[in-house]
């Protein structure tokens, strides 16, 4: 019975029983330490290019995410291409993919590359000729941040 006098007393000198617990630690969000290796950069890869297919002219675009670090990463947002030339027609297009959905997301992410593979097949009732400068731009859109990339390349 000393015993649990003693220990008694002990946990009261300590406080036990006697403050409010501490409070639950926040959810983990999507802010620096939560997600350290999220997309901080975008760009065009180099093996974007414009190729025939089925006899329809056809984009193959493959856009980099980078970290912190510089190493590729897997990117989850809204992204948006828009392809531009003045000398084709309509001299602009755009497509929307949700990288929110995941099927989507692993639908054109290559593993190989790491880098997300788009396929835009024929972009224009009228496409450039050859050697014609064609502008590529991108954004990434998740929650209140963005991330662009823009190139201009040779048809």
């Amino acid at each position: 019975m000393g015993v649990v006098l003693a220990m008694a007393a002990l946990a009261a000198g300590l406080g036990w029983g006697c403050t409010t617990p501490p409070p639950p630690p926040e959810p983990l969000g999507v802010g620096e330490l939560a997600w350290p290796f999220r997309p901080v950069a975008m760009s065009f890869h180099p093996l974007s290019r414009a190729d025939s297919v089925d006899a329809d002219t056809t984009l193959l675009l493959r856009i980099d995410f980078l970290d912190a670090d510089g190493d590729p990463v897997k990117a989850i947002g809204s992204l948006e291409v828009e392809v531009e030339t003045p000398t084709a027609v309509p001299t602009s297009r755009r497509w929307s993919f949700d990288l929110t959905d995941r099927a989507e997301n692993r639908a054109h992410f290559d593993p190989v590359t790491l880098a997300y593979r788009l396929r835009l097949v024929s972009p224009w009732e009228v496409p450039p000729k050859p050697g014609d400068r064609v502008r590529l731009r991108g954004r990434l859109e998740f929650g209140d941040r963005h991330l662009d990339a823009d190139v201009e390349v040779v048809w």
